[in-house]
């Protein structure tokens, strides 16, 4: 399977692509639900606040996460993809007294 490189911008800029597809997702829940005969609030309502908090750390985690995936796939791209240094070839052996 041949997996073409991206460069550290374009996994950035597919990261933002899909944190904003989460958040659109995020903003159309209530829509959906009423579609479904649901009340959001309601639904909402029915969470304690120890479930609420759970969820929102759940959330955060998760967020954390994939930006920190995101910087370390970037910096291991960043790496595989730098000029290797040249030196002018190997180095000639010194002679040791």
């Amino acid at each position: 399977m041949n997996m073409a490189k991206k460069t550290p911008e374009e996994i950035i800029q597919e990261a933002d692509a899909l944190i904003r597809q989460v958040r659109q997702s995020l903003e159309d829940t209530p829509e959906i639900y009423r579609a479904h005969g649901l009340d959001a609030d309601k639904l909402n309502a029915s969470m304690g606040p120890k479930e609420q908090a759970e969820a929102e750390a759940v959330f955060r985690k998760d967020m954390e996460d994939i930006e920190r995936e995101v910087a370390e796939e970037a910096a291991r791209l960043s790496f595989a993809n730098a000029e290797p240094r040249t030196g002018g070839g190997m180095r000639k052996m010194r002679n040791m007294i």
